[in-house]
């Protein structure tokens, strides 16, 4: 079979880049090794930047999803139990929320019943071999089906192997780090409110959601005592979880079972080898600690729709190293900013030295009391 493009990974990158691409006239193959339609049973929420909330919305996906998104209209960032704080207030900037709360069941609910039958989806099956030619990439699934197209994506995702085939190379080191990812219930209404804290092993996040009397917490530990904390029942879990907590929303109870994923970094650095071109977490898999992963994914198929979309219009090869390195040099200083500031924040906050401790605090007075300095942090976190 033939197309213009093919897409291997079909998370909600994957898919979403072929939704907007579809939309644009060009033809896609998504090949997914895993079933779909995905039946998703984790507790993970994500927080939607405006300028995603926007990209969403033009692909005709965020109406489907926004009676389920709560607004965040403020952001207080603590360091463990120093009194010093910064406050964000969405209204330095506009009317606008700073960003929005949003479950990953819904999102995928809403692909799975409105997409996904339109889309030339190849699942549960992976490629046994990769060709690129000159003029094109052949891909042969593992049911011997020969798919032929201008050009590979591959949104698989941080464990890809596909960069180490085309000799893409990636810098890689792990966190020693894991997050707990729960929901709780709370007896006093959020507000609205996201709180990041700064503990000596990794911040501790409470985003709002949908209803004013649930959070959901990511909670990042040095692994070992993540794996304590996953080991602990219910009770004894609960009673860590509320000393990191406070006491800001009343009586906490947890409504869901803990996960935990270990946290890497990645980062290519190159985006494209050949027609294969890496978007999301294949290409820059980042700290947790400002809630972005997603954010600077789905700019990455921004800019990956609209090139490939007014390429094919003009007639062009969409396929081309031309085009490939428009995209990469679209892309590139987004991600390497974002990669390094997340990486940044996490060191500087998660220890316990003394002269860190102080300049930590100088640096949150400072962004407090600057209403320039504040108004850019939140222009960066609302994607704009």
């Amino acid at each position: 079979m033939n197309y213009d493009v093919i897409i291997s990974g079909g998370g909600l990158l994957g898919l979403i880049t072929a939704i907007g691409l579809s939309q644009g006239s060009v033809s896609v193959a998504v090949i997914e090794k895993n079933s779909l339609p995905r039946i998703t049973n984790d507790n993970r929420a994500f927080a939607i930047s405006q300028g995603s909330k926007k990209i969403l919305e033009s692909l005709g996906i965020w109406q489907l999803i926004e009676n389920e998104a709560e607004p965040i209209l403020d952001i207080c960032i603590l360091d463990g139990n120093s009194p010093v704080t910064v406050h964000y207030d969405h209204k330095m900037v506009s009317e606008e929320p700073m960003g929005y709360v949003i479950n990953n069941a819904t999102i995928w609910s809403a692909i799975n019943s409105n997409f996904l039958n339109k889309l030339n989806i190849y699942s549960p099956h992976s490629y046994k071999t990769i060709a690129c030619d000159a003029g094109y990439t052949e891909v042969i699934l593992d049911n011997d089906q020969e798919l032929i197209s201008s050009l590979l994506i591959c949104a698989e995702g941080k464990n890809s192997q596909l960069p180490g085939l085309f000799s893409i190379p990636i810098v890689k080191f792990n966190y020693g780090q894991n997050s707990i990812v729960c929901n709780v219930k709370h007896e006093l209404h959020h507000q609205n409110l996201a709180i990041e804290r700064f503990f000596p092993g990794g911040p501790f996040a409470i985003l709002p959601m949908k209803g004013g009397y649930t959070s959901s917490i990511v909670w990042t530990e040095k692994s070992e005592i993540s794996k304590m904390l996953m080991s602990l029942s219910e009770e004894e879990f609960a009673v860590e979880l509320k000393k990191r907590f406070g006491s800001y929303l009343g009586e906490v109870k947890l409504e869901n079972e803990r996960k935990s994923y270990p946290l890497s970094f990645a980062f290519a650095r190159k985006l494209y080898r050949s027609r294969v071109l890496l978007i999301g977490d294949a290409a820059h898999s980042i700290h947790p600690v400002a809630g972005q992963g997603l954010n600077l994914g789905i700019r990455d198929v921004e800019s990956v729709i609209n090139h490939i979309v007014d390429a094919k219009a003009a007639g062009m090869d969409i396929g081309s190293s031309y085009l490939l390195k428009k995209i990469s040099r679209d892309r590139y200083f987004d991600n390497l900013t974002m990669a390094l500031t997340t990486d940044r924040v996490n060191r500087i906050f998660s220890n316990k030295i003394l002269c860190a401790k102080m300049l930590r605090n100088l640096g949150l007075i400072a962004v407090e009391n600057s209403n320039f300095l504040k108004r850019r942090f939140i222009q960066h976190a609302m994607g704009h």
